[in-house]
């Protein structure tokens, strides 16, 4: 018997008109020159169960002696400037609306009863960090379309365009019931998701990579597995690339090891290529920092 499988959203989505896909090799010749971006990473504080976060089935998670609880983690969100394109936001932080309340801003019964939003604490919230800047927000640009990365929207203005990758919203998995309702209300009233578009990459390296600016300056990376269009993104900066794996890995100890995330993810074996070609990249480019997806 085949299982029922709903959209992420249903909202509508249409190719971005930003960006278009180049080669890893083409990105990578240019990752050892310092560039014109700007990056910030601002957290607030979480917590997830390890399971989901880790899989400590791993044979190196068995022997580090990994077992089930609660790991006090970050849900960020990367401000990004631009010299000539402005201000963009990685991933939305936390809005404190959300969090105060969540059946106000369309929060769905299962989500609020087990998603984790009273344990959401944001420092600054999505408002905060978005009015420090002193100018308009140009755009978001999510790595996938999860909660805890879309948990700053109602803070976004509605006419702000919001960036995917690629048949993000159009993966149907049965989880996306308790999903939908919830991500439809955030996106309600707002224009079409931007798709970025990629190619398969020619070299092989890498899924594929898109020059979201058409400078050479800000890259998004297509990385499968946690969700079918996951994004992470590399921005080249003054003191060197700066890459958002976004929940590749969700953890330190994760990435350090080459261990993938546990239940929390769409597709196991694309999710461990997807980390072990990250992890490759920033090797054979050691000045590169690395910013994972729910810790320092």
């Amino acid at each position: 018997m085949k299982m029922l499988a709903f959209k992420t959203t249903t909202h509508e989505a249409q190719p971005a008109g930003i960006g278009a896909p180049v080669s890893a090799a083409d990105m990578e010749a240019l990752l050892e020159v310092p560039g014109p971006v700007e990056v910030e990473t601002i957290g607030a504080d979480w917590e997830a169960p390890i399971t989901g976060l880790l899989n400590i089935k791993h044979p190196k998670a068995v022997a580090a002696g990994i077992t089930d609880h609660k790991e006090p983690i970050k849900i960020y969100t990367h401000v990004v400037r631009h010299p000539t394109q402005g201000f963009f936001l990685v991933d939305t932080g936390v809005s404190r609306r959300l969090v105060e309340d969540p059946v106000g801003v369309g929060i769905g019964l299962m989500l609020r009863k087990y998603g984790g939003i009273e344990k959401m604490h944001a420092r600054q919230s999505t408002a905060e960090i978005i009015a420090a800047q002193g100018v308009p927000l140009n755009g978001v640009f999510l790595t996938h379309l999860h909660l805890d990365h879309v948990s700053g929207l109602p803070d976004v203005p509605k006419n702000v365009p919001i960036y995917t990758g690629a048949d993000e919203a159009e993966a149907s998995l049965f989880l996306n019931l308790f999903a939908q309702g919830t991500n439809n209300h955030l996106l309600a009233g707002r224009p079409p998701l931007q798709e970025l578009q990629f190619i398969k990459d020619p070299g092989g390296t890498l899924e594929g990579v898109n020059d979201v600016f058409g400078d050479g300056s800000f890259f998004a990376i297509l990385t499968p597995g946690h969700t079918t269009g996951h994004l992470s993104f590399l921005a080249r900066t003054v003191a060197g690339p700066v890459l958002m794996t976004g929940d590749v890995s969700h953890t330190r100890w994760g990435w350090d090891n080459g261990v993938e995330p546990g239940t929390y993810m769409q597709e196991r074996e694309p999710s461990i290529k997807s980390l072990l070609a990250l992890k490759a990249l920033s090797e054979r480019h050691p000045n590169m920092t690395v910013k994972l997806g729910h810790q320092a």
